[in-house]
């Protein structure tokens, strides 16, 4: 019996895994050819798992696993003060403009 129930235990634990990631909102913006990918997030718990997202793809990218025209940033959004959609886009380039290549 406990070879059958340590199996789908794992299976179990490996179906939530995927879900973590649904709190951290991703964004894109084309700049005429390069690509910014911006990892959102509000909570500080959001904000850490948004910044690992964006340390592992640009870690990815120096070893040429991703695409040389994408760079990946986070962002913290307050939980207060909702952003529009331009206010963001906004705060996006300005990020990956600051953080350099």
């Amino acid at each position: 019996m406990k070879r059958l129930i340590i199996p789908a235990v794992i299976a179990l634990g490996f179906a939530f895994i995927g879900q973590a990631n649904a709190a951290i909102e991703t964004y894109t913006v084309d700049l005429n050819g390069y690509v910014v990918v911006a990892f959102v997030g509000a909570t500080p718990a959001e904000v850490a798992q948004a910044e690992h997202l964006a340390k592992s793809w640009e870690a990815q990218r120096h070893l040429m696993l991703k695409p040389q025209s994408m760079k990946a940033i986070a962002v913290r959004q307050s939980a207060t003060v909702a952003l529009t959609q331009a206010q963001l886009r906004s705060a996006i380039v300005g990020a990956a403009l600051a953080k350099g290549p």
